[in-house]
């Protein structure tokens, strides 16, 4: 949850600074949007990974990262050659920052994670030491 709340206080951070520096607003909503995509998606693909072995839900995960880093790739490639460059870069600046937030958020979320199942177990042992 730390993850999505990051990622959206970015894009919604994103928004004035895009427009005062005279970025255009379609831009902004495009990044924003590729963003939500990439995260649904992901969402969606941990669900149905999580039904599945180690093995198989490593590639499913895998592959789901590489499909969508294409996708966005291809949809920002032909944004600016087809339509406009300056859009297509707002756009591509506004999704990394959206998802480099949401990747730092997951990373602080498990080790913090970690980090209190580690202290749980070693409270547990330290416990039965004194029985």
């Amino acid at each position: 949850m730390f993850a999505t709340a990051a990622s959206i206080a970015s894009c919604i951070v994103a928004l004035p600074i895009v427009l005062a520096l005279g970025g255009p607003l379609n831009g902004w909503v495009l990044g924003t949007a590729l963003w939500v995509a990439n995260w649904a998606v992901q969402l969606a693909t941990a669900k149905y990974a999580m039904r599945m072995g180690q093995s198989a839900a490593v590639g499913v995960t895998g592959l789901s990262f590489i499909i969508r880093a294409w996708t966005v790739a291809g949809v920002l490639f032909i944004t600016a050659l087809r339509f406009n460059e300056t859009v297509a870069l707002v756009a591509a600046a506004v999704f990394i920052v959206a998802f480099t937030f949401d990747l730092l958020g997951r990373a602080i979320a498990f080790g913090t994670r970690e980090k209190a199942i580690a202290d749980a177990k070693a409270a547990a042992a330290a416990g039965e030491d004194e029985e």
